[in-house]
């Protein structure tokens, strides 16, 4: 990145706002909604901009956490940066004020106007952070350990966008009109924006996802960040129903194929189609518009033999299409009950509804699934296995089936969870392997359990008392990385405060050294240095009592052969090619491919 980006804008624009107690309707003053907090409505293209509704542009007014705003626009989380023009304002006089100035502009006039572009990205990323963080039930830490992330919507001049782990920033590219293609602004794009702040996201909550592992470590990081642009936007008013189409407030599913068929063939399941246009410029006019249409893929498991989906993009594919199926297929069965018209159409309102249930809904099984995950060497199973022990525990009834659903759906594509590694005292999630619950032996003399809540050091020593108990080897350098504290809320209403604690196991040795039943690829010198990693998650209560363990053993001999088999092929031992320290993993993956 240019070094003119380096540093902070500074100056404050004034412009005319509303009063902090206007309506909650007007978009002026802080408003309550399902984040729980106090909120803004601010003015966003709510799709990519090739994707358009009866007026243009598919255009939305969506909550963003309200907060003392300077000009950039500039909160205490985001900070938008554009050397080259004014900065942005949001408020006037009073930066607690903010009123939204794009609300009644015609949406073909939006993607021209540099201010607006500005307050974009800003309210697209903040809104994508606090549904994280709704879910997670505490803040997100950034990688970088900064407060901010910076925005920079016009720092690359292509058809790309990437977060720069070294900048702490997410850099958006532009193209200046080419022949009959406008311009494209890629910090125009919800997909774009809400992708690229999830890669932000996740690798501030699992920054060993970056470094040399197996190849759905990489893959995850691609399809979390494709689903959370995808089905964030079933929680934007009036968007759902939108991008049905309908007419007169009337819909059919049933023309071609099944309902399920009907629902994967529409906007909801494409990702960045301007993107994709200038990406693809040889599309044919069958090709589905968009740079990912990940639900056209089909259930199956030749994707696993296939060496297409070596690469990140296209693995994660499979993972976003295990969830779009699971979606369409729950969104589907909600539409059995609905009355049909004489000619087989549905009221447009009410199939919306039924989608945001569902959408949301399988968001935040994914969401607070994220904090289940193990820290390091994660592979698709371990993903559905940390989905359904987070949300057992959180909605042990699961009155809708969407776990049942989630199983089956991964299931076709060959995903079924490992072998249960999950050590559950509760019995919840697992059943407890030594019988009833709160019979695994756990030790807690000489702890403070008010530090274990807080402080990595009481928590080593919980693991060192009870390492046979929890099947980890201390002999091997191991460390407590974070101790974070959550409480989230149920779908019914079940408050659960959790607090969590993420460890990691590391040898380093050579490849003529390795332990026993690890063996170095065919070709890798004796004397090639070579690092396995293990590590996990303990899940304690609010109290301090020891309720869950996830695991990922150090030396599982048949994941560090597939891991160095894989690293080995693809040029990655050692630690150069996928996530070296200093390098940019993120913009060396959006090199082949962006976002």
């Amino acid at each position: 990145m240019s070094p003119r980006f380096d540093r902070m804008v500074d100056a404050v624009e004034i412009v005319e706002a509303g009063t902090p107690t206007a309506a909650a309707g007007n978009g002026r003053g802080p408003r309550r909604n399902l984040l729980t907090q106090e909120t803004v409505l601010m003015t966003v293209l709510a799709q990519d901009p090739l994707v358009h509704g009866a007026d243009g542009p598919v255009r939305a007014r969506i909550p963003v956490p309200a907060e003392r705003l300077q000009g950039g626009p500039r909160g205490h989380r985001f900070a938008v940066v554009d050397r080259s023009a004014r900065p942005v304002a949001l408020h006037v006089r009073d930066p607690w004020v903010y009123r939204d100035r794009w609300s009644g502009v015609d949406p073909a006039e939006l993607s021209r106007d540099r201010g607006f572009r500005g307050q974009n990205v800003y309210a697209v990323a903040a809104h994508t952070l606090a549904l994280v963080e709704q879910h997670l039930g505490r803040p997100v830490p950034w990688h970088s350990g900064a407060p901010q992330l910076r925005l920079l919507p016009q720092a690359l001049m292509e058809a790309n966008a990437y977060y720069s782990r070294r900048d702490g920033a997410v850099l958006f590219g532009w193209v200046t009109p080419l022949g009959t293609r406008p311009v494209l602004y890629t910090a125009l794009s919800y997909d774009v924006i809400a992708h690229e702040v999830t890669h932000a996201v996740l690798d501030g909550l699992r920054p060993r996802y970056a470094e040399p592992g197996l190849p759905d470590q990489l893959a995850f990081h691609e399809a979390l960040a494709d689903l959370v642009a995808l089905l964030s936007v079933f929680t934007l008013d009036g968007v759902a129903e939108c991008l049905l189409e309908p007419v007169a407030g009337r819909v059919h599913l049933d023309r071609a194929g099944t309902r399920a068929q009907a629902l994967m063939d529409t906007p909801l399941t494409r990702l960045a189609e301007q993107v994709g246009s200038h990406r693809r410029p040889a599309a044919g006019d069958d090709d589905p518009p968009g740079l990912r249409a990940s639900g056209l893929l089909r259930p199956g498991t030749a994707w696993q033999r296939k060496a297409e989906f070596d690469e990140p993009h296209r693995r994660s594919e499979v993972l976003v299409a295990a969830v779009l199926h699971t979606l369409v297929a729950m969104w589907a069965g909600r539409l059995e009950p609905l009355a049909v018209d004489d000619d087989g159409a549905l009221d447009s309102g009410r199939v919306a509804e039924e989608g945001v249930k569902s959408a949301r809904h399988l968001l935040g099984m994914l969401l607070r699934a994220l904090d289940y995950l193990p820290p390091v060497d994660l592979e698709f199973a371990d993903v559905v296995d940390a989905v359904l022990t987070a949300d057992t525990r959180l909605a042990p009834e699961d009155d809708h089936g969407y776990r049942t659903a989630l199983r089956k759906s991964f299931a076709r594509f060959g995903i079924r969870p490992p072998r249960h590694r999950i050590l559950d005292e509760d019995g919840v999630a697992a059943p407890a392997p030594t019988g009833p619950a709160h019979a695994l032996g756990i030790r807690y003399e000489h702890l403070n359990l008010a530090a274990l809540r807080t402080s990595p050091e009481e928590v080593y020593s919980f693991l060192w008392n009870n390492a046979e108990t929890l099947e980890v080897d201390v002999a091997y350098p191991t460390r407590v990385e974070r101790v974070l504290g959550s409480t989230r809320v149920g779908p019914d209403g079940l408050v659960v405060t959790e607090i969590l604690a993420d460890y990691t196991q590391t040898l380093r040795t050579t490849a003529g050294e390795l332990p026993p039943g690890i063996t170095a690829p065919a070709g890798m010198a004796k004397d090639e240095v070579v690092e396995l990693w293990g590590g996990g998650v303990l899940v304690f209560d609010q109290f301090g009592r020891f309720r869950l363990h996830q695991r990922q053993p150090l030396l599982d001999a048949d994941r560090q052969n597939r891991r160095l088999q894989y690293l080995s092929t693809h040029g990655g031992h050692g630690t150069e090619r996928w996530g070296a320290t200093g390098a940019q993993p993120f913009a060396l993956l959006h090199g082949a491919a962006p976002t």
